[in-house]
């Protein structure tokens, strides 16, 4: 695979940890939503990132800084810690957690930056006009790691019949939301039914709870489909 050059454009802080980067990358790609870019980084080798959004020249990623004391490895902390006009060699684009050529009913669920990918499939088939009935499950442990809830707000005021979607907080109180608690909590067959898909991103332990409790309720393991973050 051919090596590149991304310089980043833009810089947005979404929460105290969570960044917004926007990229000029030195040839135009193109990708299938829910794809990613690894960058090759110094002393941390390869680390990928799945692109929200690829406009000609320019990509968009958000990236969560995970600091080395935590035990990662650091890529995050260079990426998010970079100014504009830095540029990092990077190669692009792979990966194969992607849409099912079928257009069915699906129900997306990430926790944290997992968001990204699945982010990126829905706003691709709704803005193509393949519309059917979409439903994103966004989970996080505290309301201060939300973010995008503005942009899912515009995707249901202008797709009122094929988006919704559910904000889902483990560890605050549950008077700020009507989901609270964790993600397997709110999935139940009233839930479930109206899918026939099921799309899962974000930590291994999640994807773990989430695939056992849609065991238990009977979805086959070929409707489900995953990725996750290490």
């Amino acid at each position: 695979m051919a090596m590149m050059i991304a310089t980043l454009s833009k810089k947005i802080a979404l929460t105290d940890d969570v960044f917004e980067l926007h990229y000029i990358l030195s040839e135009k790609k193109e990708m299938i939503a829910g794809q990613f870019i690894t960058f090759i980084l110094p002393w941390v080798w390869g680390r990928s990132y799945s692109i929200l959004e690829l406009i000609w020249d320019s990509a968009i990623l958000i990236i969560k800084r995970w600091p080395q004391e935590t035990g990662w490895r650091g890529g995050s902390v260079l990426l998010c810690d970079a100014s504009v006009g830095d540029e990092f060699k990077c190669v692009w684009p792979v990966g194969h957690f992607v849409l099912s050529a079928h257009n069915v009913p699906r129900l997306f669920i990430g926790t944290g930056t997992g968001l990204v990918p699945l982010y990126s499939m829905i706003l691709e088939w709704l803005e193509k006009k393949i519309w059917d009935k979409y439903q994103l499950v966004f989970w996080v442990r505290y309301k201060k790691d939300m973010f995008y809830i503005d942009k899912f707000e515009a995707l249901k005021e202008k797709y009122p019949d094929s988006f919704y979607y559910h904000t889902v907080v483990s560890r605050d109180p549950a008077d700020w939301i009507i989901h609270a608690w964790y993600v397997t909590d709110f999935l139940s067959p009233k839930v479930i039914w109206d899918f026939d898909e099921f799309y899962l991103c974000g930590a291994p332990a999640m994807i773990e709870w989430v695939e056992n409790k849609l065991s238990e309720l009977w979805v086959e393991k070929e409707s489900i489909f995953f990725e996750k973050y290490a």
